[in-house]
């Protein structure tokens, strides 16, 4: 039965492929857009009186610029993979997880929990693996409320994921103020050394965190093009009934695809706490969750595009932050670049989302 649904799933990816559409054409629909996205931000920069080439030179220079500012970016990519795919996995089931940065949170709040309360003196390894687990566990956790109400009451997956995320944040920040305040900053107490994530760059912010980012895009990459559950999401993302008809229940594509999710966000909050800021602190995440659904968007939804999709907009996020030293602007700047892109690649069609019933 499973072969003759992997022939249908075949089917259905080339009816919805547009005989007219090659990769060369992506490929320059894209820069152009990234094009019009440079002329935008121009225009912005001249309006706000200042000079347009200053400002362009200082996100590439505060991104990329020396080895500590590319330890940022490198840093940020690997929390912008991680949401990446909290978002790419539901999205090829046709199911929206708007709730990433809820996962995220609640992935980290799990983290701190486990760090803050497990006993300092225990070996390294089995610290910051089980605290490790327990940011994917938490994060598992969080994506499956949106995806087991999806599939018991078919209640609509955007809301209730969207909705997750205030109660997430609120759950970390009682964590913050009541259960382990640091006392003199908006941050839980420190991770004790022990329980912490190894840096791997000397002279830089990159942690294990990179590494393990890099092993969840191959373990994503697995799942979805090589194991049965993958299988299940994509054929119930083209077409649900002929999944149906085929064996395949949507309702266990739902769970499943929020739970992966939810997995992957959780790692990222967890890899937060432990190496990046090596705390749960207050407003960590600046939107990470949701950049994560235009990193997968931009990728298609290939967890191997992930990676630079992931990068890409890292450098823009990383490299606003240097603006206000150096052009005087508010480095909110780089939620504008982000926002200026997405929009151009949407009105392109660079972005798009193509069922197969769209092909009938």
């Amino acid at each position: 039965m499973l072969a003759s649904v992997e022939r249908r799933l075949r089917q259905l990816l080339r009816a919805v492929s547009s005989p007219g559409e090659s990769r060369r054409d992506v490929w320059l629909t894209t820069v152009i857009a990234l094009t019009l996205t440079v002329g935008v931000v121009v225009v912005i920069f001249a309006a706000l009186g200042v000079n347009p080439g200053s400002g362009l030179r200082s996100v590439i220079d505060g991104s990329l610029g020396n080895r500590f500012a590319f330890g940022q970016t490198v840093s940020i990519t690997t929390l912008l993979i991680l949401t990446g795919l909290a978002a790419a996995i539901p999205f090829s089931a046709r199911l929206w997880n708007i709730g990433g940065e809820g996962q995220l949170y609640f992935g980290a709040f799990a983290a701190a929990a486990i760090a803050l309360t497990m006993p300092v003196d225990t070996p390294p390894w089995l610290f910051v693996g089980l605290s490790v687990i327990a940011g994917v566990v938490g994060g598992i956790f969080w994506g499956l409320i949106p995806g087991i109400l999806k599939a018991a009451a078919d209640a609509n997956e955007m809301i209730v994921s969207l909705m997750s995320v205030f109660i997430a944040i609120l759950v970390a920040n009682y964590a913050i103020t009541d259960l382990w305040p640091e006392g003199f900053k908006p941050a839980t107490e420190d991770i004790p050394p022990g329980g912490r994530l190894p840096r791997i760059w000397e002279g830089t912010l990159v942690d294990a965190g990179a590494l393990l980012a890099v092993f969840a895009v191959v373990v994503g990459w697995v799942i979805m093009s090589r194991m049965r559950l993958g299988f299940e999401i994509r054929a119930i993302g083209l077409n649900s009934q002929t999944a149906r008809m085929n064996g395949i229940s949507p309702q266990r594509g739902a769970v499943g695809a929020f739970g992966l999710g939810g997995g992957f966000a959780g790692l990222a909050g967890a890899i937060a706490v432990l190496g990046l800021n090596g705390a749960l602190v207050d407003n960590f995440s600046r939107n990470f969750g949701f950049i994560g659904i235009a990193v997968a968007l931009v990728a298609r939804l290939n967890p191997v595009w992930i990676i630079p999709s992931a990068l890409f907009f890292s450098i823009l996020r990383v490299g606003t932050n240097s603006l206000p030293a150096k052009t005087g602007l508010d480095p909110s700047m780089g939620e504008i670049l982000v926002a200026t892109f997405v929009i151009l690649l949407l009105a392109s069609r660079v972005i798009r989302l193509r069922y197969a019933e769209a092909a009938t």
